[in-house]
């Protein structure tokens, strides 16, 4: 027998006779780690009996973490941490990993990825499809807070100069484009969403432009000030920025059509709900509107009651679409009754004597949550609504009887 085989039949009989085998951890950790050591916690005293502070590992040479430990054969459970539960190892998308399992039967090597960690600011890549420009630190003399602006441009923009684009207003517009930005790692793939269908030919080329929210979304997404909870209210300077600020700003640096046939606004949840106020009260410049899973229940149904009282004359000029998910009551208590809400939204709808698919759309979700996911989902029906790509299938509000 070789004397290197020889050698190496001792070296494992040693470890088994001992009753432990060394165990090479190889630990590849998210670029935003601080140079500090990590800790290997589990479900044996060499991996600290789950004590998140017992066992550190330092950095090698190469960026990675590294260290040999004893372990018997058996199945273990382990994770990672920097030194606290609070900062424990996450997955990709940000959330809870379960812990990793590892059945020992021999000396190994183990090499794992660390994704995220919580207590750090996640590590995403960029999923923009197209092209997508910001305005940074844009600021308003109708609010005090600045903000960034998206800017979605369709395929061929730079390549026709001399066309011209309806342009879609969407809030909280770092959700919208990249999971890089959005707030809980998901994005409503706006880009890749209309990117398909524009070169599908299914809907018109757009713009769309992505306000992003600020530390005082409530209130500028409320167009009444909630008793209740004390906020809100902001809504009405929040439209002067969208109208008198960000839209000439828009029309300015790029090739729309600002013709009100020719320009949208929409979003989800509370931005749901200010989209449909502005378009009810600035009609001569929007003839769209998307209200995806609006709180129409804030400040007691306010809206709801404007709308009643009016008869919804000023939707009587725009062409509507809302949904709203069956299972978002179950998420947000604030939603328990969001449903009936918007049945109440489309009786009054058909009062008015509005057509449903024609002047309006209104979608229940059965299995619609209230998140970006979900909202990403249907985000190809509202534009095929909203933008077909043959206008003689949209009905002309503006010929509405008022």
């Amino acid at each position: 027998m070789p004397q290197r085989i020889l050698a190496a039949i001792t070296l494992l009989s040693t470890f088994a006779s001992a009753g432990a085998f060394p165990i090479r951890f190889v630990v590849s950790v998210p670029e935003n780690t601080p140079d500090k050591p990590i800790y290997i916690v589990g479900s044996h005293p060499n991996l600290g009996e789950w004590r998140p502070d017992a066992v550190f590992i330092t950095r090698n040479l190469e960026g990675r973490y590294e260290i040999t430990l004893d372990l018997p054969a058996g199945d273990y459970e382990y994770k990672f941490t920097r030194g606290g539960w609070p900062s424990v190892e996450k997955s990709e998308t940000n959330t809870d990993v379960p812990n990793r399992t590892l059945k020992v039967t021999g000396p190994m090597k183990v090499e794992v990825k660390v994704a995220n960690w919580a207590g750090v600011d996640p590590v995403r890549k960029s999923t923009v499809t197209g092209e997508l420009r910001f305005h940074k630190d844009v600021t308003s003399r109708f609010l005090p807070n600045a903000r960034t602006i998206a800017v979605w441009l369709p395929p061929g923009y730079d390549t026709d100069a001399e066309r011209r684009y309806p342009v879609f207003y969407m809030h909280d517009g770092q959700n919208l484009f990249d999971a890089a930005t959005s707030a809980f790692g998901v994005e409503w793939r706006a880009d890749e969403t209309a990117d398909r269908l524009i070169r599908e030919k299914k809907i018109e080329p757009i713009i769309i432009v992505g306000a992003w929210n600020t530390q005082s979304r409530t209130d500028e997404y409320t167009p009444d000030r909630d008793t209740e909870r004390d906020a809100g209210g902001q809504g009405d300077n929040y439209a002067k920025f969208i109208i008198e600020e960000l839209k000439p700003m828009i029309d300015r640096t790029y090739r729309t059509k600002p013709d009100r046939d020719n320009t949208a606004i929409g979003g989800s949840s509370l931005g749901g709900l200010i989209s449909l106020h502005i378009a009810m009260e600035h009609p001569d410049v929007f003839s769209k509107c998307a209200a995806v899973s609006p709180t129409l229940m804030w400040e007691d149904d306010a809206i709801l009651k404007r709308i009643r009282e009016i008869k919804a004359k000023p939707l009587r000029r725009i062409r509507l679409w809302f949904d709203m998910g069956a299972k978002e009551g179950g998420q947000i208590d604030f939603y328990s009754t969001a449903m009936r809400k918007t049945d109440t939204l489309e009786s009054m709808l058909r009062k008015a004597k509005r057509k449903p698919d024609v002047d309006y759309k209104y979608l229940k979700v059965d299995d619609g949550e209230h998140n970006e996911a979900s909202w990403a989902k249907r985000f190809d029906q509202i534009l095929l609504f909203l933008f077909p790509a043959d206008p003689s299938t949209a009905a002309n509000a503006d010929n509405a009887q008022e």
